[in-house]
């Protein structure tokens, strides 16, 4: 009976407003993240970030357009909720698919470039990632370099098919809700992301 009550509690809790992404199966305690460093080249844990709403994506720098349309739409999402005064609660946290390329001074200089200044860019050895992958339903396939058109031009693009989504954490460490697409929807991350923010 004890149990129950718990689980209730903290669905109540979790979702005393609706939100706009894919809820099934959340909330549920967010997966540890070890072996992964920095693009500063430190360890990271969640832990660090608790009490700040997590929005995390997976990709690789070199992805010709999958990775950069979602940076684009959360480059978005992060100006709107600065506008609004939320600076420092909320966290974006990149997790790279591609441990092959993506170094700690790869993800610092293209951090630097894109000007994703307060975002966290993670990478590590391809058995630490993998775990991450495997644990936060992330499917990744490295299919090396491909040609690929652009007008008349070919050029060779790495290519690494992997979920296309953003995974949204509450300040407590609970996975709450996925945007499964590339297209995110900039608005309803806002309102979810200012919503869990003020929520106790």
């Amino acid at each position: 009976m004890k149990r129950f009550i718990l689980i209730f509690t903290l669905i109540f809790v979790s979702f005393s407003f609706a939100l706009h992404g894919s809820t099934k199966g959340f909330p549920k305690k967010a997966p540890d993240i070890k072996g992964l460093v920095t693009d500063e080249g430190k360890p990271f844990s969640l832990k660090e970030l608790r009490g700040k709403v997590i929005i995390m994506t997976y990709g690789y720098t070199h992805c010709p357009h999958v990775c950069p349309t979602i940076t684009a739409f959360l480059k978005q999402v992060e100006s709107k909720l600065k506008r609004k005064g939320l600076e420092g609660k909320f966290k974006i946290v990149f997790i790279t698919v591609d441990p092959e390329m993506d170094t700690v001074e790869r993800l610092e200089e293209y951090k630097r470039e894109k000007g994703f200044n307060d975002w966290v860019f993670l990478t590590g050895d391809k058995k630490a990632l993998k775990k991450v992958w495997r644990d936060y339903d992330v499917f990744v396939q490295d299919k090396g370099f491909m040609e690929m058109k652009h007008g008349k031009m070919v050029m060779k693009h790495r290519m690494i098919n992997h979920t296309a989504k953003a995974t949204v954490i509450d300040k407590k460490g609970y996975i709450v809700e996925e945007f499964k697409t590339m297209y995110l929807p900039v608005k309803d991350i806002v309102e979810d992301v200012e919503r869990l923010i003020k929520e106790q």
